[in-house]
């Protein structure tokens, strides 16, 4: 009888303990080991980790307050952001709880200092931190896609008229790439590899990206495949209008840029060439002020 008691406190035991267990974690943290590369694990240092730490605790609160849907376009976020830092969907929302955490503590510390304000900024800088974060790096990849897709055009058309497949033709021009856009590249062509076709791998490409760009070339290559287009002289096309609309886009950003660096101009130089020139003037006429005085 007191051996049976043992056993079945000892099955109890585990039984809590798994239950515990499963009420502090999401399940998503073998998946997230998985996901996770060597590089992204050596870039882990400094403060990412006390982040990690510290946002575990309220991790499963945290995914219940963004609830599926916000989830998944967190995840779409996450994916169009090309995943910077090796940071997967729970990375980002344990860091996301760490910073409301620290945010919090910053906002009672100056609330007692006497600082509301400045501790209700603090909050909400702490707070959107993380997604701006995601946006600058989504933003940043987002263009160095639309640079780099006018060279990727013309050096495949020239792969191409060398004879080679399109298919061949791209994992070559990859293999001489390593920027996000042949990483795009070589996600389509998987997803070719597992029966996908291509007119929707290049779909989900061009959802993913959200790049002007891409999604002129994804058009224009599956409007050449339904027409029958030769895909050599289609590819010569594409990237033209590509360089053209880049181009454009070009100086359309520049002429953006003219009224801020205007702004700078008048916000810094003409004060500090004002203050000389009345500094100038003081140092000059300096005996008849005294006599004035």
């Amino acid at each position: 009888m007191g051996l049976l008691l043992a056993l079945a406190a000892a099955v109890l035991t585990v039984v809590g303990i798994s239950g515990l267990r499963m009420l502090r974690t999401t399940g998503l943290e073998d998946v997230e080991e998985q996901m996770r590369t060597a590089v992204a694990v050596e870039r882990e240092k400094g403060l990412g980790p006390l982040l990690d730490r510290l946002g575990t605790r309220f991790l499963g609160l945290t995914m219940r307050l963004y609830g599926s849907v916000r989830l998944r376009r967190l995840e779409e976020a996450i994916r169009r952001a090309g995943r910077p830092d090796g940071v997967t969907l729970t990375v980002y929302l344990r860091r996301q709880a760490a910073f409301v955490v620290i945010g919090v503590a910053v906002l009672v510390l100056f609330a007692i200092l006497g600082q509301p304000l400045i501790g209700v900024m603090m909050f909400g800088l702490l707070a959107g931190w993380m997604r701006l974060w995601l946006t600058t790096a989504g933003s940043r990849r987002q263009a160095q896609i639309e640079s780099e897709l006018p060279d990727f055009l013309d050096v495949l058309g020239v792969t191409v008229k060398a004879g080679l497949g399109f298919r061949q033709a791209v994992e070559r021009v990859c293999e001489f790439h390593d920027g996000p856009l042949a990483q795009e590249m070589r996600t389509s062509l998987q997803e070719m590899s597992v029966g996908v076709s291509r007119r929707q791998a290049f779909v989900a490409m061009r959802e993913r990206t959200r790049s002007e760009g891409v999604a002129a070339f994804v058009t224009a290559l599956l409007q050449a495949e339904e027409l029958g287009v030769p895909l050599a002289s289609a590819l010569d096309d594409i990237a033209s209008d590509v360089r053209k609309d880049h181009a454009q886009r070009v100086r359309q950003a520049a002429a953006k840029a003219a009224p801020k660096v205007s702004l700078v101009v008048t916000m810094t130089i003409v004060p500090g060439a004002l203050l000389l020139i009345v500094a100038s003037v003081l140092l000059a006429n300096m005996d008849t002020f005294r006599d004035i005085l």
